[in-house]
Order: structure tokens, then C-alpha cells, then sequence
């Protein structure tokens, strides 16, 4: 019996021993170049679980992700056959990572290449294992580009069964000495004085210059690519039409290229001053505007109405030159009616900018530019009033010649929206009285009203 024991113990001792020799911990894959982001797992034998993981690279996984090249080793901590804890160290392999090739394009130099010369365009990211493939035919890290157009690199490598290709690509501008910088419009190269202008060069070039005439002595100038600029006739210049804006690009290699563009500010267009405050047209008359679009060949002008006893209701009628013919007006212009006309520059089907308003009236005043109303009744009995200077800079004459000798008359002045501006009598006795010396320049209504006889007469107060 004691023997039997004796033999269990050493079985035990010898099984425990050789279990505990053959315990072993290795890393699959076991080949030493493998491809970025492969899987490295340790692989434990003669131990049982749990396990727990301690890698080299300080992560306590089963398996880790490898993306860089080097020594890689797990130690690995399990239980014998007998609950005995142990702890086994793979052997320090050190592997090859090949990577991905993502390749990237380094320009020495500048994108934008003056006429005749080139650029050096260097493959970065290279490896010894790597082929190197352009769309120009070279299969070198560095080439030299000439001309203008994208190139593109192509990088590739199959070393350990890793079929990685990736490419990049970069766009050369070898410029020609002809070349003409764009000038591209933020805002209409057309408006109305005064006029910001927005105007924008394009990209690449290492400086900018813009120069103008905006109507001062020396105009202005800019250094930047984009640029907004007024145009207002400043500086004791004269009032601008048009101007031509100069830019001037350089780039890195020291050529420099020019362009140029016009800008025009539409000045305000007026009806001619000497057209404004008459009263005595007729249908068959005619006004017209300034001449301030001689650079066009076929200017248009619109001239818009409104009726002053109609504020705010107004039409307009669009001429071929600078005359606008009251016949040719829809609707008809009507006598004894006083109209606002303003006008404006069409240009390509653009309406602008409208000038001053311009009162004219539709009516027969006499040629001495007085106002008459006579009136006799069925008795016989007659009324003749009469108001001159009309115009007038100063004050009105009212005469009035009546058989009404005992009555009173009166008068009434209000403004063509209907305010009673002033109001008096005077003896029907008096041959003429003066009125108007403080009115305000502008057009009145005046009502002279003796017993049944009624009079209403417009005056104009100018200087």
C-alpha cells in the first residue's frame, strides 16, 4: 500500500513537471511582413484560463492591430494543471509593417509658373519598396513640370501579398506671356452715381494691384485681391460716365500680367431746366432730357408722369432719343392740368436712376403771361378779373373790373393739395390790389369770388 502511494505521488510530481515545461506562448501570424492594420494574436499552450494579456506595446488584449514596424512580444499569465499560476513570454519578433502609400505632392515653388519656366513636383511618403508611376510617363520620385495641365502620382507595392495603390494629383499653370488676368463682377459694372464697384482677381498670385480714375487728381489704387471702390466724381474731378480700372498681377517667379475693365456711374438725368416751370404747353409740345449717354450708340430714356392732383399715380413713356413728345403719351396729357415729370437712363432694358422732378402745366396762359377770366351775365352786368406777372418772383397783381361796385369779393389761396394757404377781401370798388409777396415758391390756386361770379386761376411763385 505504501508503495502504490509512493508511485501516485511521483506520477503526479513528474506529470506536473512536464506539463509546466511545455507550457508556451507564440504570435500568429508567425511570417514577419505583414500589411497595415493586420491582426497580431497570442497564442498560449500547456496553460489553462483565464488568461490576461500584456503586449509590448502596452495593450492587454488577445489580439492587437499592428500599423508600424518593429519588435513586437506578449506575456501571457495562465493556470497549471494544478491551479499553479505561470506566466510565459513570447519571443520578441519584429515585424514589417508594409504601409498603405498615400501618397502627397510637395511643389517647390509655385502652382502658378511664369511663361518658359518649371516647377519641382516631389513624391512624398516613399518607401524603398514602392513603385512610383506620373501621368506624364516617369517613374521617378521628383519630376520637373513645364507646362500646364494635372499631374498626377501613382503609388504602388505588392511586398508581402499587400496590393496597396493610391494616387495624388496637383494642377500646374504654366501662364503664356499673352495672358490677361480675369477681373470677375461682385456687383454690376453699371449704377447710379455715387457707385460702389465690387470687383475680384483670381487666386494664386503672390500680389495685386488695382488703379483707377475716380475723378479726384490721382485717383485711387488697391493691393489686395478683392476690391471695392466708390465712384462719386470727388476731388474737384469731373463727374464721371465712365472708368477704366487697371490690374496688375504678379507672380512668385517675378512676371507680371495686365487686364482691364470699364465701370460707368449713370449720372442723374434732369429734363432741361428751361422746359421746368412753363404752363402754357399744349398737346402737340415737347420736352427733353440732358445728353449724358453719348457712349451709347442706341439710348433709351424714360420719362414717368403724375398728375399733382393725383399724387402717387404715375406712368411712364419710354423714348428712342431725348424728346418726349406729349402726343405720343398714353395716358393723354389734358389741359388745364399741371404734371411731375421726371426721367431716366435705359440701358440694355435697365431702367436707372431717375433725376429731379420737373413741373410743366397743360394750359393757355396769355402771351403776356397774365391770367384773365371774364364773365357777363344775363342782366348785362359783367366781371373781369385779371392776375399778373404770372409767373411772378415777387408778388401777384389782381385786377379785377366789375359792375358789382357795393359787393365784396373775395379771395382764396391754397396749395394743389387743397391747403388753405390765405384768405382776404377787398372792396369790389378797388381797381387792383397786390398779394403773394410771402407765398413760397410754388404753384397756388387762387379763387376770386364776387356775389354769383366765380373765378379760379393757378399761379406759379419762382424765383
Amino acid at each position: 500500500m505504501k508503495l502504490r502511494n509512493l508511485l501516485l505521488v511521483c506520477f503526479a510530481l513528474l506529470s506536473f513537471g512536464a506539463f509546466s515545461q511545455n507550457a508556451s506562448v507564440t504570435i500568429s501570424p508567425a511570417g514577419t511582413v505583414i500589411c497595415e492594420g493586420s491582426t497580431l494574436s497570442a497564442v498560449a499552450s500547456g496553460m489553462t484560463g483565464p488568461f490576461t494579456y500584456l503586449w509590448s506595446t502596452g495593450e492587454t488584449t488577445p489580439t492587437i492591430v499592428a500599423n508600424v514596424s518593429g519588435p513586437y512580444r506578449v506575456r501571457v499569465t495562465g493556470n497549471t494543471l494544478y491551479n499553479g499560476i505561470r506566466q510565459v513570454s513570447s519571443a520578441l519578433v519584429n515585424y514589417t509593417v508594409v504601409i498603405d502609400p498615400q501618397p502627397t505632392i510637395v511643389v517647390r515653388g509655385d502652382v502658378n509658373v511664369c511663361p518658359g519656366d518649371s516647377v519641382k513636383l516631389v513624391g512624398k511618403f516613399r518607401r524603398p519598396y514602392y513603385a512610383y508611376s506620373w501621368n506624364t510617363g516617369q517613374n521617378t520620385a521628383a519630376i520637373y513640370a513645364s507646362q500646364s495641365g494635372t499631374y498626377v502620382l501613382t503609388t504602388s507595392t505588392s511586398l508581402g501579398g499587400c496590393n496597396f495603390t493610391n494616387s495624388a494629383s496637383v494642377d500646374i499653370n504654366v501662364f503664356d506671356n499673352g495672358y490677361q488676368p480675369a477681373i470677375t463682377a461682385l456687383s454690376p459694372l453699371i449704377a447710379c452715381k455715387p457707385a460702389y464697384f465690387n470687383l475680384t482677381a483670381d487666386p494664386g498670385f503672390a500680389s495685386y494691384n488695382w488703379s483707377w480714375f475716380d475723378g479726384s487728381p490721382t485717383g485711387g489704387s488697391a493691393n489686395t485681391q478683392t476690391n471695392t471702390f466708390l465712384l462719386d466724381g470727388s476731388g474737384g474731378g469731373p463727374i464721371l460716365d465712365t472708368s477704366t480700372v487697371y490690374l496688375t498681377v504678379q507672380l512668385g517667379g517675378g512676371c507680371k500680367f495686365s487686364s482691364s475693365t470699364v465701370v460707368r456711374t449713370i449720372r442723374e438725368i434732369e429734363v432741361r431746366s428751361q422746359y421746368c416751370g412753363v404752363y402754357n404747353y399744349n398737346s402737340t409740345d415737347s420736352v427733353n432730357a440732358e445728353l449724358v449717354l453719348s457712349y451709347l450708340t442706341s439710348p433709351q430714356y424714360q420719362f414717368e408722369f403724375e398728375e399733382t392732383g393725383h399724387p402717387g399715380i404715375t406712368w411712364t413713356y419710354t423714348s428712342n432719343d431725348r424728346w418726349c413728345r406729349f402726343a405720343d403719351v398714353t395716358p393723354t396729357l389734358i389741359q388745364n392740368k399741371f404734371y411731375n415729370i421726371r426721367v431716366r437712363p435705359v440701358i440694355d432694358g435697365v431702367p436707372y436712376c431717375y433725376g429731379g422732378t420737373c413741373q410743366i402745366g397743360i394750359a393757355t396762359l396769355r402771351p403776356n403771361h397774365s391770367t384773365l377770366s371774364y364773365s357777363e351775365r344775363i342782366d348785362g352786368s359783367s366781371v373781369d378779373a385779371q392776375i399778373y406777372p404770372n409767373p411772378s418772383s415777387s408778388e401777384f397783381n389782381l385786377s379785377l373790373h366789375s359792375d358789382l361796385q357795393n359787393t365784396s369779393a373775395v379771395v382764396t389761396i391754397t396749395d394743389l393739395s387743397g391747403r388753405l394757404i390765405e384768405t382776404f377781401q377787398f372792396d369790389g370798388g378797388e381797381n387792383t390790389v397786390q398779394f403773394g409777396k410771402n407765398l413760397m415758391n410754388g404753384i397756388y390756386m387762387v379763387t376770386v369770388q364776387q356775389g354769383d361770379f366765380k373765378n379760379v386761376t393757378r399761379v406759379l411763385k419762382s424765383n
